[in-house]
């Protein structure tokens, strides 16, 4: 993804800017061991809050941006924004799922796929706001101050994070924590 401020911009907004994102997915897979389900879910809830903060899985994100900007005796000159993102999934791997049987195994899929499309749901909100704020960037107004144009990309990046913590907040009602869409710990667990 490369955004660029459009060329027919008007004279007060930048114009050629281009943002190429740099997005880095890191799955990490902790092991966790049992018998069934109901054994390595409550082997998630003893040792959980040191793998992946007492859940049995984890997505931690983080959204930054930065300008380069250069004064000229008429203006800031806005040289370049970059934006990053760096998504980081934590999630259980049972080491004994092939011993299982099938029905236990069918019960760990299910809950796995669960948080996988949770947490996709995650990213994919992420990415958008990646990609809205690579834009907003990109076609920053043209000031004669660049601790103002610094100011201003503070805030459109200030925004953006606001945007998708709210979003996160709608998503997790939405799905309450991602029960409804199947991400349940098993009884007796």
């Amino acid at each position: 993804m490369v955004y660029a401020a459009s060329s027919g911009a008007e004279t007060s907004h930048f114009t050629g800017i281009r943002v190429a994102p740099d997005i880095k997915v890191d799955f990490q897979f902790y092991r966790v061991s049992g018998a069934d389900v109901a054994t390595v879910m409550h082997q998630i809830a003893k040792t959980g809050a040191d793998r992946a903060g007492g859940h049995i899985g984890k997505a931690s994100y983080q959204l930054t941006w930065q300008l380069q900007t250069r004064p000229t005796a008429a203006r800031c000159e806005l040289e370049q924004a970059r934006v990053t993102a760096r998504i980081q999934v934590r999630v259980p791997n049972w080491m004994d799922k092939a011993k299982a049987s099938a029905v236990e195994r069918q019960k760990w899929d299910k809950l796995v796929a669960a948080m996988f499309d949770y947490e996709s749901r995650h990213k994919d909100i992420l990415l958008e706001s990646v990609s809205q704020l690579g834009i907003r960037l990109a076609q920053l107004p043209v000031t004669q101050d660049c601790a103002a144009l610094q100011y201003q990309g503070w805030q459109q990046g200030q925004a953006a994070l606001a945007s998708t913590r709210e979003r996160f907040a709608t998503l997790a009602q939405q799905t309450d924590q991602g029960r409804k869409l199947g991400l349940n710990w098993p009884k007796g667990s």
